[in-house]
């Protein structure tokens, strides 16, 4: 099994990091690399155009949703909420976006459908923050399911190329929690 992908077939991040790692990690024309926590990109492993657009010698395809989370474990009821969605590559916003919370009752009788709206992050990044209001009721169950972002989304420095914006059931992360986040979350008084 390799290390890493550097096909089509296989986008994954170098294997061997933490989910929070990985979360920093995207692919460019010199291969994965990753923000450091003081800002910095390194190159991790040295793979020429691994991303880049539609040229014949690239690697990978469009950007690909690798992580979606919950930024925290819980939220106060009414407080404003984040959900985080990482790709494999660098990606633009082009459009404002939405994607939808689950809210369950914690006695599973109410469900109801929160938006949640882009926050910010216009500038080329592998991330992108979506926030919401919490609902009023504690106890409360946050989840997020399989789902089309409403929004455009191109590969950086590419406008022909359209990222991916379906969110499958995988890709929400739950075996290591990024940064304390959560695939899903309580309200809390």
């Amino acid at each position: 099994m390799p290390l890493w992908g550097a096909t089509t077939s296989d986008e994954s991040k170098p294997k061997n990091l933490t989910a929070e790692e990985k979360s920093r990690t995207f692919a460019t024309t010199r291969g994965w690399e990753i923000t450091r926590p003081d800002g910095t990109d390194e190159v991790l492993v040295a793979i020429r155009n691994l991303s880049g657009g539609d040229s014949a010698s690239v690697k990978l395809g469009a950007a690909t949703i690798q992580q979606v989370y919950f930024r925290a474990a819980s939220y106060s009821t009414g407080a404003t909420g984040t959900v985080r969605i990482v790709w494999n590559e660098k990606i633009v916003p082009t459009t404002t976006g939405t994607l939808s919370v689950t809210a369950t009752a914690i006695d599973g009788t109410s469900v109801s459908t929160i938006t949640a709206t882009r926050s910010g992050n216009a500038t080329a990044r592998n991330s992108i923050d979506y926030t919401f209001t919490a609902p009023s009721t504690t106890g409360s169950v946050l989840t997020i399911g399989a789902q089309t972002i409403t929004q455009g989304i191109n590969d950086v420095n590419q406008v022909a190329i359209t990222s991916d914006v379906t969110i499958a059931a995988g890709d929400v992360v739950s075996a290591a929690l990024v940064n304390g986040g959560s695939t899903s979350v309580v309200t809390t008084v």
